[in-house]
């Protein structure tokens, strides 16, 4: 068979790409073997030199071939090169250019580059910083990148009757994954279009989102690499000065990555906050748990020896979950547990291999150095800052492991249903109930302990001297924060014991931290991130029970009967707005008063008013939630809130349901085609009368209305709400006057109609009468009055002047004038139009034939006298000799001009929306907190880089 030369196939991404694939992955290993044999002959200069040399090289030809792969990447997104499968999937022609990087790491392939991107960036950092620890530091981060770019080779082999898989190439060609006719086709390229990027992504917290929790996460892997080079080596103390300073930095940057992710979900989606226990969540949050941990053990280790065992658990553990947290996301198991989960790429059996080997190496290396690693003689008092801190890392271990027991509970389920096929698994009802009921006595506890272990500092002095001001200082942080808490109860609700426990702790912290800062930190400026942290912890307690324990439902339902609905507490938690009817909430007026459609992008438009008791108006404002379609427009992909932010509260705003035919196109049209049209032709003036039964099954009975519909006036010219007119448009517009008798109550109003002939395409602008439930517009038939076609009809040309008659037939037609741009129904001008028109009459009528000159090219528009069977064109006009040539045909005349009015009860009305608003009191103070926590992580690792030639000393980072 002879093989397909296909055409307008870019290759040369595939090509490059692949080439840079292959030169990563050999020279990664090459690196490795290089940095692994120059620690092994560390005692061997010279040879550990070449060695170290060629590691170097190596890695920095890795980095350039990753360089490479995401440069080949991005130029075949950019250019929407839809023959790759990479490209197809994530992009499409209505992309923005700055949701780019969202699509880049959208899929599996993209993130782990990015991962990589930043190994790559911290292994040149290390290269020049690490000094002594370079070659077995290194080593260790080039066999992770060794594993992570297995994940990208895309090689499949067989083994006897099973095929291997090792890695997804990001730049395979759509025909080399895809089976499918379309690739018989030279030329299939042309025919293909992207799939695009999901729209829960196209939002600007995912452009920095993921590369900041990735380089946390990539981050990991140094404090990690030091470890195993402290037990390799052998140097169980020296490492703990470079890996402390690493450890600050990851866990700094990580935080800030879990906190973005954190706020994009708050902005963006529609579950109203900022933390849903969703497993993806709790997998990055429990490695940095570990990471904080293990930074005070490592304080603890270098301040007093004790603790070095429980450091390297600590940081041997945290890039372990790391590695955990990427096999749950990316192998599948997760299911739908999570929002966040990639889908399955059948890396599965490559996942647990790098999960496994670094337990296997982590847990072999602490086994086999267990016995060297020094341990003081002398235990810590129960009363020093040291045993506390410990007892905190203990603390925050357990917090981690209560999170990752319960997020592992689809692991759990996958090993139970392989021995047991029927096993139904074990799942949390409510993940938020269950996980808070833990971690809120781990934060009291914690928040207790950051505010004691401040005052614990005197001991580091002459105690016995300072007992009095300990003393002092504690007794007024606990009265201080016993009264503090009194006045935030006034604010907010705290329902039970632990709630207030927990206000106490965060007020207690908050109070010891500023006690510190005011009278101690000058005298050890090196504390100032221990005390800027931990102030914000207290910070974030406050600001969780205010903003979470407290939040307020705006939107309350006070009319849902029980059991009508299945999820009564959405229920109750929303109210539908109709258009243009304002509807009391709380203490707000809220106003839906239309939307707008931008692409694929829906927003409606949300008018609040805040009142007083007396109803008087204190503030206006307006929100704009939206919602985005998929690309076919038959569903909701997803909803985004908008909020209203104020210094001490925000008011969000979702939708969270829409009509039916609001959500789907082919609902809409069934919903149209199912609706009962009586066509009534009405001329100008007239009316009709008809009657309908509604039925109400509730009560067996029915209702007979008399409907009465009149058509009070049409234009030529279309115009209508909604209608927006482009070049080349035809159509009418009508006014017409609807009435609805019988019922409880009579209802008269008026509307306009309008339909329109745009490119051979039929637009409809109907009027939708909601008080009668009556849809009215224009029928089709229309158009076989008001369109004759030219080529229907015989035309003859004269040259005439004004004054001039001309008789055709029994008709005598006289041209009268030239007029400059006239006004007419039917003809709507441009700008940049130049247009003249011939006013022509007959027996008393009048028509006017334009002369239309639009971006340089003339062109005319005819007009007709209908019942004198007269149609015109004006083709051209000579201004010195003040002629016109005309072009002039008859045809039989037609009866008076009637408008078919399509008239159809029982139709339901659209114009509403389900909406939830949602106050979140002191959230403000949730995000100082989280923030300030961050930052006094990365102002301790600025100290630490300032004095990295000062020997160790006792400052504590808590």
């Amino acid at each position: 068979m002879q093989e397909i030369q296909y055409l307008n196939e870019h290759l040369g991404p595939r090509y490059i790409g692949h080439f840079a694939v292959v030169l990563a992955f050999f020279s990664a290993i090459l690196s490795l073997v290089s940095y692994f044999l120059a620690t092994q002959y560390r005692a061997e200069v010279l040879r550990s030199r070449s060695w170290q040399r060629l590691g170097q090289l190596s890695f920095l030809a890795h980095g350039a071939a990753v360089f490479t792969v995401i440069g080949c990447i991005f130029y075949a997104m950019l250019n929407q090169y839809y023959e790759y499968q990479y490209v197809t999937a994530h992009v499409d022609g209505q992309l923005q250019r700055r949701y780019i990087f969202s699509a880049f790491w959208e899929g599996q392939e993209g993130s782990f580059l990015l991962w990589m991107f930043w190994h790559v960036i911290l292994g040149y950092v290390l290269m020049v910083t690490a000094r002594s620890w370079e070659k077995p530091v290194m080593a260790v981060v080039c066999s992770v990148q060794v594993v992570i770019v297995s994940m990208l080779l895309g090689v499949h082999f067989g083994i006897g009757d099973s095929l291997i898989k090792l890695g997804s190439n990001p730049l395979l060609l759509l025909r080399e994954t895809v089976n499918a006719p379309i690739f018989q086709q030279a030329d299939y390229v042309e025919l293909l279009r992207g799939n695009g990027l999901n729209p829960s992504l196209q939002n600007y917290w995912m452009t920095i989102h993921p590369p900041t929790l990735f380089l946390g996460f990539a981050s990991t892997v140094v404090p990690f690499a030091y470890a195993v080079a402290g037990l390799w080596t052998g140097r169980h103390r020296e490492w703990l000065t470079p890996g402390l300073r690493w450890s600050l930095f990851s866990a700094g940057i990580l935080g800030i990555g879990i906190l973005m992710g954190a706020a994009w979900a708050y902005e963006a989606l529609n579950f109203g906050g900022y933390w849903a226990w969703d497993p993806v969540e709790n997998t990055s949050l429990v490695p940095w748990l570990m990471l904080v941990a293990g930074i005070h053990t490592n304080l603890i280790s270098r301040a007093t020896g004790q603790g070095i065992r429980a450091t390297y658990l600590f940081y041997l553990f945290t890039f372990v979950l790391i590695v955990y947290s990427t096999f749950l996301t990316r192998s599948g198991v997760l299911g739908d547990t999570s929002v966040h989960a990639f889908t399955e790429m059948g890396l599965e059996a490559q996942l647990l291999f790098f999960l496994g080997f670094y337990i296997v190496l982590s847990l072999g290396l602490v086994i086999w150095r267990w016995r060297h690693i020094p341990v003081p003689e002398r235990e810590e008092s129960s009363t020093s800052k040291e045993f506390w801190m410990f007892i905190g890392s203990l603390t925050l271990f357990m917090s981690a492991l209560l999170i990752t027991g319960s997020t592992s509970l689809p692991v759990y389920n996958a090993i139970r249903e392989w021995f047991n096929p029927v096993y139904d698994g074990l799942t949390l009802t409510d993940p938020e109930a269950h996980h808070n009921g833990f971690q809120i006595w781990i934060g009291i506890f914690i928040g207790l302990l950051s505010g004691v272990a401040q005052f614990l500092r005197w001991r580091e002095r002459d105690f016995s001297r300072h007992l009095r001001s300990f003393a002092l200082h504690t007794g007024i942080a606990i009265a201080g924060a016993a009264v503090l808490t009194a006045l935030t109860l006034l604010w907010i609700k705290a329902p039970s014991i632990p709630y207030k426990l927990m206000l106490f702790a965060g007020w207690f912290a908050v109070w010891a931290n500023l006690d510190y800062l005011i009278f101690f930190l000058r005298k050890d400026a090196k504390v100032a991130g221990s005390v800027i942290s931990h102030l914000g912890f207290g910070v974030m307690l406050i600001g969780i029970m205010a903003s979470s324990g407290n939040k307020r439902i705006v939107s309350q339902n006070q009319f849902l009967m029980e059991g009508l609905t299945e999820d009564e507490q959405l229920a109750r938690s929303t109210v539908r707005l109709y258009q243009n009817i304002p509807l009391g909430m709380e203490d707000y007026v809220v106003t839906f008063t239309g939307d707008t459609i931008e692409g694929m992008n829906r927003k409606y438009f949300m008018d609040y008013q805040r009142v007083d008791k007396d109803g008087r108006v204190l503030e206006e404002f307006q929100l704009e939630p939206n919602v985005l379609y998929d690309k076919g427009f038959e569903k909701i992909a997803i909803t985004n809130p908008s909020t209203k932010h104020y210094w001490n509260r925000d008011i969000f705003t979702v939708i969270m349901g829409l009509p039916p035919e609001e959500q789907s196109v082919t609902v809409r049209q069934e919903t149209e085609d199912s609706l009962k049209y009586r066509v009534l032709p009405l001329g100008q003036g007239e009316s009709t009368s008809f009657r309908d039964t509604v039925e109400i099954p509730q009560r067996s009975s029915s209702i007979i209305y008399t409907y009465t519909v009149g058509l009070e006036g049409f234009s030529r010219r279309p115009t209508h709400p909604d209608y927006v007119a482009e070049p080349g448009d035809i159509g009418l517009s009508a006014t017409v006057r609807a009435a609805r008798s019988g019922g409880i109550a009579d209802h008269d109003t008026t509307a306009s109609v309008a339909l329109v002939l745009r490119e051979g395409l039929l637009y409809h602008y109907p009027a939708q009468i909601n008080d009668m439930s009556l849809r009215i517009k224009i029928d089709e038939s229309v158009f076989e009055q008001l369109l004759t076609k030219d080529a229907d009809l015989n035309y003859r040309e004269y040259l005439v002047k004004p004054g001039n008659s001309i008789v055709i037939g029994d008709r005598v037609v006289t041209f009268e004038k030239f007029v400059s741009q006239p006004q007419v129904e039917h003809f709507q001008p441009q700008e940049g139009d130049i247009w003249v028109s011939a006013l022509l009459e007959s027996e008393g009528q009048s028509m006017q034939p334009v002369f239309l000159i639009r971006g340089n090219q003339p062109s005319g528009v005819r007009d007709e006298i209908t019942s004198l069977g007269l149609y015109a064109h004006l083709v051209s006009l000579n201004p010195e000799t003040n002629e016109a040539t005309l072009r002039i045909a008859t045809a039989p005349p037609q009866q008076a001009f009637s408008i078919p009015l399509a008239v159809a009860p029982k139709s339901y009305r659209t114009d509403y929306i389900t909406l939830q608003a949602i106050e979140f009191p002191g959230i403000n103070l949730f995000w100082f907190g989280t923030i300030s926590m961050m930052v006094g992580l990365l102002v301790s690792m600025v100290f630490r880089l300032r004095s990295r030639k000062a020997p160790a000393g006792g400052e504590i980072l808590r």
